[in-house]
């Protein structure tokens, strides 16, 4: 069977079990004091299951893991905020990993993060999941949603397998020399896609990327990404990167407005 037809089913199998499983409910306040807690420093080896409560930032330091079961949900409260301690990265609620992490969601019980409280306007709820020098990450069968970005890969090279990233503003940004396997997820109807930043060649393999109102797949200068198999139509641009030759296979971009746009940097650096 042709590789890009098995990838297709593949896909088309996942989004169907993911379409078959129950929806996550929306909690009431006291059902949320009564659930465990997930924030702050994650110090040690924690493993968790069931519903959760992120009721704040969470930080996973450095020779630290955390591990999400199949079927975990996490409840995230969005907020807003000023903050001055270094170790985070955005004003928004983030999981923030510099250790491990392995979301061991499956097919029939994937991992769901669900904002509490959606903005108007298509504004991201909250920061996301931010993978800072971590190693040994793995991010299997996770169901991320109304994210600034569902993943941001900083030097960090995890195995992203089978997720469904929806409504938010950016995919995934690999950057910083972040070399991931990203295989058949499924990233759609955000502001933009996949993001290859500072160096980073990840291997996009069979993803379906489709429906953003900007970049299907970005490729800055000085990434080398792995392309095969991967669907890209019904963004505004399918695939932009700068003007070289590229590994791989781009004969999925279509149906985009514009499938391929080739960017000059001689031409962009004149006055």
């Amino acid at each position: 069977m042709d590789l890009n037809l098995r990838r297709g089913l593949l896909l088309f199998s996942l989004w169907l079990l993911a379409a078959c499983a129950p929806l996550p409910r929306n909690p009431a306040a006291e059902e949320l004091a009564q659930m465990p807690t997930l924030s702050g420093v994650l110090a040690g080896q924690t493993v968790l299951a069931g519903e959760l409560y992120m009721s704040g930032d969470v930080l996973v330091p450095a020779g630290s893991s955390l591990r999400l079961r199949p079927g975990t949900i996490v409840y995230v409260q969005p907020a807003e905020g000023t903050k001055i301690d270094p170790e985070y990265l955005s004003s928004a609620t983030e999981l923030l990993v510099r250790g491990t992490l392995r979301i061991e969601g499956t097919p029939r019980r994937p991992v769901h993060f669900i904002a509490l409280a959606i903005p108007e306007e298509g504004e991201p709820a909250w920061a996301g999941i931010t993978l800072v020098d971590s190693t040994g990450s793995r991010i299997e069968h996770a169901r991320i949603e109304h994210a600034e970005s569902a993943l941001l890969l900083i030097g960090s090279s995890p195995e992203v397998r089978g997720n469904r990233l929806r409504y938010n503003r950016y995919g995934i940004i690999a950057q910083q020399g972040s070399s991931p396997l990203v295989a058949d997820n499924v990233v759609e109807q955000g502001e933009a896609g996949i993001f290859c930043w500072l160096g980073s060649d990840p291997q996009l393999v069979g993803n379906r990327v489709a429906g953003h109102v900007e970049e299907g797949i970005f490729i800055d200068a000085s990434s080398r990404p792995l392309l095969q198999g991967n669907q890209v139509t019904g963004n505004d641009l399918g695939l932009v990167l700068y003007e070289r030759s590229l590994a791989g296979d781009l004969s999925g971009i279509s149906g985009n407005r514009e499938d391929l746009r080739l960017l000059n940097l001689e031409r962009e650096a004149r006055p």
